[in-house]
């Protein structure tokens, strides 16, 4: 679990950022940072800690550009 402390230790490294989940299928937790903006993800794990798992993903849609996620893995 991501508490206040680690949350504002996100937004003050990488930014603004949501957090939201997957709607259907896995509903998985994931992070958006600003306008789907890639991260460095070991930099994120080390906030983080080692008790949720950081899996970058990408997608693409018709309508926007490519996408980057951070998804909650474990």
């Amino acid at each position: 679990m991501l508490n206040k402390e680690t949350l504002d230790k996100l937004e003050s490294t990488f930014g603004s950022f949501i957090v939201d989940q997957v709607w259907g299928g896995s509903n998985t937790p994931f992070l958006r940072f600003g306008y789907w903006n890639r991260v460095d993800v070991d930099k994120l794990q080390s906030i983080v800690g080692d008790k949720i798992t950081i899996e970058e993903n990408d997608s693409e849609d018709d309508d926007c550009l490519p996408r980057f996620r951070i998804c909650r893995t474990s």
